[in-house]
């Protein structure tokens, strides 16, 4: 658990459960963003039933309690499982959340114990794996703020009611297709994916770009880093991570990882080495 100001503050887990068993929980008022990034997490509460799993549509939720309750979660034999919560106290989300976000969260917050789920764009999937790399501990405080209030704000964003939404409806929806069709699957091309949206190259580069800041190529760029950088992490070689992740040339390789993590691989490498 690690507190970044009052009432703000998340939760990382990383398990590995050889036995099932039952965790009592006490359920304190407030909000909760609940990212399920690995394995499933099953939540009892009265005759109420919760279940948070990466398999499904339920990785991710923003979860309202509005009262104490005792339950217990259910930790079933798995490997690896990780989990990310965010907590959110109500007196946090009113002092710090704008005129357009707080009557829709206030209202979200009558909703007791009823998850609003919800899909991982690709911005927030990156957020999630610099919040939960080893070395966002290193960062200073500062940072490590800023990353979850950018994951806050862009969860809020993908659950504000239609209504608010206006004119530019059509436009978040074709954004949000165009996210799900690169989580399915990374491979597609802008071709590809324009025909799946019933749409063109050029509008889904500029709703892309509009959305998350980046280009879509640079966008695949940064995820195959990443790859590359998961690669060497389970023990991977250089060469075989600038492989996974697309290059021919290692120094081609080194100067993109470094660009984008701000280290070399083989800085990564034998730091796991050390560890």
């Amino acid at each position: 658990m690690q507190h970044l100001r009052t009432g703000l503050s998340l939760k990382y887990e990383a398990l590995d459960i050889a036995a099932a068993s039952n965790l009592s929980v006490f359920f304190q008022p407030g909000l909760r963003l609940v990212f399920a990034l690995n394995g499933t997490t099953r939540i009892r509460i009265g005759q109420q039933s919760l279940v948070f799993s990466s398999h499904g549509a339920q990785k991710a939720a923003l979860l309202p309690v509005t009262e104490n309750a005792l339950g217990y979660k259910r930790f079933e034999v798995q490997q690896d499982k990780r989990e990310l919560v965010v907590f959110m106290t109500p007196k946090w989300l009113r002092e710090s959340l704008s005129e357009d976000d707080l009557p829709h969260l206030e209202a979200s917050l009558e909703g007791h114990l009823q998850p609003c789920y919800f899909t991982l764009t690709p911005l927030i999937y990156k957020l999630l794996l610099r919040i939960t790399d080893d070395r966002y501990r290193q960062l200073s405080p500062l940072q490590q703020e800023s990353l979850c209030l950018t994951l806050i704000h862009e969860s809020l964003q993908l659950i504000r009611p239609r209504q608010r939404r206006g004119g530019h409806e059509r436009l978040l929806q074709l954004a949000g297709r165009i996210d799900a069709l690169l989580q399915a699957d990374t491979q597609l091309s802008i071709k590809d994916i324009a025909a799946h949206c019933n749409s063109n190259p050029a509008t889904v580069q500029r709703v892309f770009r509009q959305r998350h800041g980046i280009s879509l190529g640079e966008f695949r760029r940064q995820q195959q880093l990443d790859m590359g950088y998961n690669a060497l992490l389970s023990g991977a070689t250089v060469s075989q991570a600038a492989e996974v992740a697309g290059y021919r040339h290692l120094q081609s390789f080194s100067d993109a990882f470094r660009h984008h993590f701000g280290c070399l691989p083989r800085d990564i490498k034998a730091s796991c080495t050390r560890n």
